[in-house]
């Protein structure tokens, strides 16, 4: 066993990962509002393809629209937030595109990230249990180059981690984080808002 006298030992933590969740108190009348909305474009827009797996998929214009100002001043407040912690507070960011997903049963998300963007998030508006969760990737690709079997899973070791989808959560990260959703194993859509901003 080492002498516990020949150094004193530190660890640093280089490059961290951010993840902001915000979790609405009062987030009940604002989901009603965003369900009904999301559902009557739905009606009227055959959906688009874009990381989604048999899930529909909105036009990405929906901070454009007058029904969702209250909730982009939300996202608008909390992104604010989040450049002020990392050290982006002087600079202008802007909101880029804002689309609707609705993942049916089965659906789900591909891996992917979000180029040429600095912010991207989630708020989830109906999240039944089972809905599937958001997956987030490790970025660093070189860790798969040679790597040992591990005894436990760690914030060292692990390869993903996983956050449970659940109704009036604001998620908010760096758009190069690679990401994706789980299948719906649920009888009920799974639908969230997910956005992206960039500075100017």
């Amino acid at each position: 066993m080492a002498n516990p006298e020949q150094w004193t030992a530190s660890c640093h933590n280089l490059f961290p990962t951010p993840l902001f969740v915000f979790s609405l108190k009062e987030h009940d009348k604002l989901n009603q509002h965003l369900l009904a909305l999301i559902y009557r474009l739905k009606q009227s827009d055959p959906g688009h393809t874009a990381s989604n797996v048999l899930g529909w998929h909105s036009k990405v214009n929906l901070f454009e629209l007058s029904e969702i100002q209250p909730f982009k001043q939300l996202v608008d407040e909390a992104i604010a937030q989040v450049a002020q912690a990392v050290g982006y507070g002087n600079v202008r960011i802007t909101a880029a595109n804002c689309w609707a997903n609705v993942n049916p049963k089965y659906a789900s998300n591909k891996i992917h990230d979000h180029a040429n963007c600095l912010f991207s998030g989630v708020y989830y508006v109906q999240t039944p249990k089972d809905c599937g969760s958001l997956m987030f990737y490790d970025p660093r690709s070189a860790r798969t180059f040679y790597k040992p079997n591990v005894q436990s899973y760690t914030a060292y070791t692990a390869d993903a981690v996983a956050h449970v989808a659940e109704a009036g959560l604001l998620l908010i990260f760096p758009s190069w984080l690679k990401h994706g959703v789980e299948p719906n194993l649920s009888d009920e859509d799974r639908i969230s808002i997910s956005f992206n901003y960039v500075f100017t």
